[in-house]
């Protein structure tokens, strides 16, 4: 499968729900850069730990869902633009946060995510700038 339609599918089973086809989706050593602009900055890495992190935040949404805007392949990195759509669990409170992310594919699964503040960071990044 190619590096983009490993990102749209994943994009696809977060927004039905399918929590365990997504985790499936990422190698057991994925690294995930949130970068600095995140309040978790430190860099998590290994498949249950992902999970964990990923579990918890997940958790603090009634709804959430991803909108996006584009993605586009260089290589075997993928850049993905869009936004977070979500409903707070406990305030009910809806928002939108954008998302500039760019996905290195390794062997048919996502092997690192890393974070960007805006959409140029994540492009130049993802070609190799």
């Amino acid at each position: 499968m190619e590096p983009i339609e490993i990102v749209r599918l994943l994009t696809q089973r977060l927004n039905e729900g399918d929590l365990e086809g997504m985790f499936a989706l990422y190698h057991e050593d994925i690294v995930n850069h949130p970068g600095e602009h995140w309040p978790e900055g430190a860099p998590t890495k290994g498949i249950e730990r992902f999970r964990e992190t990923t579990e918890e935040w997940l958790g603090a949404w009634e709804s959430i869902s991803i909108e996006t805007e584009s993605i586009e392949a260089h290589g075997d990195r993928v850049v993905a633009h869009g936004a977070w759509h979500t409903t707070g669990r406990i305030s009910g409170v809806s928002g939108a946060l954008p998302i500039h992310l760019v996905f290195t594919v390794r062997d048919d699964r996502i092997a690192v995510v890393e974070w960007f503040p805006d959409h140029a960071g994540a492009e130049q990044a993802a070609r190799g700038g």
